[in-house]
């Protein structure tokens, strides 16, 4: 039996963009918009991979991939993940950065800016 599903292409001004100023402001967007426990999504591949178990439980379709791909990725971005077949992409310099950028991309039509700064300084 085929599948069939119908994607709609998402427009710019469709497009919501937040900035957060650091990971745990990141963590707190994410459960605000999917109402889940405040977690470390953005650090943790556990907490991420909760956001995979939202989109079986919520979707029509549901679709996951996530690949490690240095030599075919944005530079410094070795990690894409999608919940769209053959559709967007996230890119993150870890797994579950990228887990995030889908998620909240196809789910809530949300693009994050990360501060360059705050994320350096987190991460050390």
């Amino acid at each position: 039996m085929e599948e069939t599903f119908e994607l709609t292409e998402l427009q710019p001004e469709d497009l919501e963009t937040i900035k957060v100023d650091s990971l745990a402001e990141l963590d707190s967007l994410i459960a605000e918009k999917f109402n889940l426990f405040v977690r470390p999504y953005s650090t943790d591949i556990r907490a991420a991979l909760e956001l995979v178990a939202w989109d079986l439980e919520n979707s029509d379709a549901p679709h996951f991939e996530l690949f490690r791909v240095e030599e075919h990725s944005l530079p410094g971005l070795p990690f894409v993940a999608s919940f769209i077949p053959n559709g967007v992409w996230g890119y993150g310099e870890t797994a579950p950065l990228a887990i995030c950028q889908a998620a909240l991309f196809r789910h809530k039509q949300i693009k994050f800016e990360l501060s360059v700064n705050s994320y350096s300084s987190e991460r050390t």
